[in-house]
């Protein structure tokens, strides 16, 4: 059935950093907009919390945005079922997922590359997620699981997977690119890694994406991100010399050195997510060059 566009859909977690660009470029789809400290509250760990708002809000879909994405700090929790980036990445997920379920509506899940081991990337979408937390983050993990237990429970899902994400001005939390630029202003940037492949998504991509998949009705796993692909290095040495706007030295590191280290958070070497399947729809990402491109003249030349 092809979307109506009078149908309303639910946007958890839409004051963040990925979710409210969204929201902010999202016209003409009707938004039901809902964040744990927003106006209109909802808590991904707390079932009572959700059934209220499902019970009381009219919508055909559900866009969950809401996340634990730091990490670092889920690496301090990994193996804790119990910590906080098991009850929101995987326990929130399940409640969502039940809730759509018993009421019919459709869930689109944001991912990441996160969920491969990084070894022969970068990935489409039916290539095989790791299958267990040894050689993945356990960030990573968690999005593994709650991947699975949409894919075993409900039929009516999206899930889109994004790399690295980045935007404009944005305040509330620093992105892959915010996060090279600051360090950078106060000079402890740390050397950039030369030999790792990832594919950065500009999250203004995901809105006419998202439109699209939602307005077709498909379903199944979708790659938004770079079709080209990169390294930190490269990325930052573009990013910091379109801000900066001079030619700079930059440290180069191994990932290996890195994670050759007992306390390293695991990353994927070779990550990164192609994007032909979606191309072949006649959606066309960004490539990581004119991305930076855009969110400099998005920022007048002052992203932070």
């Amino acid at each position: 059935m092809i979307f109506d566009t009078s149908q309303q859909v639910a946007v958890i977690g839409s004051s963040s950093m990925v979710g409210s660009r969204f929201c902010d470029l999202t016209k003409n789809i009707k938004l039901i907009k809902a964040d744990l400290n927003g106006e209109l509250k909802v808590d991904l760990t707390k079932p009572d919390s959700l059934q209220v708002f499902f019970k009381e809000n009219e919508f055909h879909a559900v866009i969950l945005f809401s996340a634990f994405t730091d990490v670092d700090q889920a690496e301090i929790q990994r193996g804790d079922t119990r910590g906080i980036a098991w009850k929101i990445n995987v326990d929130g997920v399940k409640n969502i997922v039940d809730l759509c379920k018993s009421t019919k509506r459709k869930l689109i899940f944001i991912s990441t590359d996160f969920v491969f081991d990084g070894q022969k990337g970068p990935y489409s979408e039916d290539q095989e997620k790791a299958k267990d937390s040894e050689n993945v983050s356990w960030y990573g993990f968690t999005k593994i699981k709650a991947e699975q237990f949409i894919e075993e429970n409900i039929t009516d899902y999206l899930i889109v997977r994004i790399s690295y994400p980045y935007r404009g001005p944005f305040k509330e939390k620093e992105d892959f690119a915010k996060q090279i630029l600051k360090k950078y202003q106060e000079n402890s940037l740390y050397p950039m890694f030369f030999d790792q492949k990832l594919t950065p998504t500009f999250v203004d991509d995901l809105a006419a994406v998202i439109d699209f998949l939602l307005k077709n009705d498909l379903k199944g796993i979708y790659h938004v991100a770079s079709p080209k692909v990169t390294t930190p290095y490269e990325f930052a040495l573009k990013l910091l010399n379109k801000f900066v706007g001079k030619t700079l030295y930059l440290k180069k590191g191994s990932i290996k050195d890195i994670l050759g280290g007992s306390k390293a958070t695991p990353r994927p070497i070779f990550g990164g997510l192609k994007t032909d399947k979606i191309r072949q729809l006649g959606l066309l990402p960004t490539p990581f060059d004119l991305g930076i491109d855009k969110i400099y003249d998005q920022s007048n030349g002052k992203l932070i």
